[in-house]
């Protein structure tokens, strides 16, 4: 998936080593960015997606496409204001339905 979407170059791709050393440091990103302490869907922190990216990305040579980086602040903004308003507001659990049934439906 990383190659098909040019975030990591052919060479990271074809060599597995870097695929593992990879997949291992998704993980622990994963471990640190999402907080699974208070029920079914995860709690994101924006912040630490952000960092842990910056750290993966040189290592890896993982590309973020500029997009990424303008809309996942955007994201980031608009969860703050969403919970100045609503403490408990978890931007994933407004997520998952739809990308579960994106996941499920057929993508023809």
């Amino acid at each position: 998936l990383f190659g098909e979407l040019m975030l990591l170059p052919p060479q990271v791709v074809a060599d597995a080593h870097l695929m593992g050393d990879f997949a291992f440091a998704l993980e622990q990103a994963a471990t640190d960015i999402l907080d699974f302490s208070e029920g079914k869907v995860p709690k994101l922190r924006f912040n630490r997606l952000i960092e842990s990216l910056v750290g993966i990305a040189p290592q890896f040579e993982f590309q973020l496409p500029p997009y990424f980086l303008n809309n996942a602040r955007a994201i980031g903004t608009l969860e703050g204001m969403a919970k100045s308003a609503n403490p408990d507001f978890n931007v994933l659990s407004v997520v998952y339905p739809f990308a579960i049934k994106r996941l499920l439906s057929d993508p023809t």
